[in-house]
């Protein structure tokens, strides 16, 4: 089991303390974090200089992240380029957003838009497994992403059967889902873990997610929040996960304070 975050959060932990990011990788290593989630923008600039950054600081990449609209624009090749990137930092697993669909859509634009993004995950998926690569989707909390509930992972699930799923543990409540039933349809094929708490507390300094039921959600370090934190490790210890958890918090007030009591808590279950 290793722990990482999302590099987000050592960008901006990093304006909040005046520390610079090799100052801030080191404090998530000592705190026990060995890899980090990285979006595709943050690496565009030069993946040389990103991949030294983080071998200098020990710092692996436990998965990338990346926003298509495969609904609208199906060429594939900026997929495949993305798993190129991965590849180059040593990135086990990617997670893919392969578009959304407005709410107003017509039935046939919904549907085709859904073809065209399975399609698209499909070859994604077939390319990637060539270099080692797991493609996965996430429940996505916007109300614009079919991919959202655990229906519709299952719907895309079957459409790609080498697709995997990130388990993010705080998105389900946006859509009024509980979390653990959620694990039960998804277990078979969870590969990744984001280990997202959220607060129902109000906080003038955190900008909060509006659920699809109108709920505030704001940040919360792992362990301390709304969310089944505890049952839902206990499950992923039950079907033997050993794989990645990754602190998310975006938006915390205190991003390395919050990472040390998220990196805390989750050590404490599984050391």
């Amino acid at each position: 089991m290793q722990i990482s975050v999302f590099y987000n959060h050592i960008v901006t932990a990093g304006r909040q303390t005046g520390l610079t990011v090799p100052e801030v990788l080191g404090r998530a290593r000592e705190l026990g974090i060995q890899a980090v989630e990285l979006n595709l923008d943050e690496v565009q600039p030069s993946r040389q200089a990103m991949r030294g950054l983080l071998e200098q600081a020990g710092i692996t990449v436990a998965s990338m992240h990346a926003f298509f609209d495969f609904g609208n624009a199906p060429e594939i090749q900026p997929g495949l380029e993305f798993i190129d990137a991965a590849e180059y930092l040593g990135a086990g697993k990617v997670l893919v957003i392969p578009g959304f669909i407005e709410e107003s859509a017509s039935t046939e634009l919904r549907k085709s838009s859904l073809e065209r993004m399975a399609a698209a995950l499909r070859e994604m998926c077939d390319y990637a497994e060539r270099k080692g690569i797991v493609i996965t989707l996430e429940d996505f909390d916007d109300s614009r992403a079919p991919f959202a509930t655990s229906g519709e992972l299952l719907w895309f699930l079957e459409q790609v059967p080498k697709l995997g799923i990130t388990f993010d543990t705080g998105n389900f409540i946006y859509s009024g889902e509980d979390e653990l039933e959620a694990f039960g349809k998804l277990q078979a094929r969870i590969v990744h873990v984001h280990c997202k708490d959220r607060s129902l507390k109000e906080n003038s300094s955190e900008t909060p997610k509006i659920s699809i039921s109108g709920i505030a959600l704001y940040p919360s370090p792992v362990g301390s929040g709304c969310i089944p934190m505890e049952q839902i490790m206990e499950r992923l210890k039950a079907v033997g996960y050993k794989d990645t958890v990754a602190i998310e918090h975006f938006d915390a007030e205190d991003q390395l304070a919050y990472m040390k009591q998220s990196a805390e808590w989750l050590k404490a279950r599984f050391n």
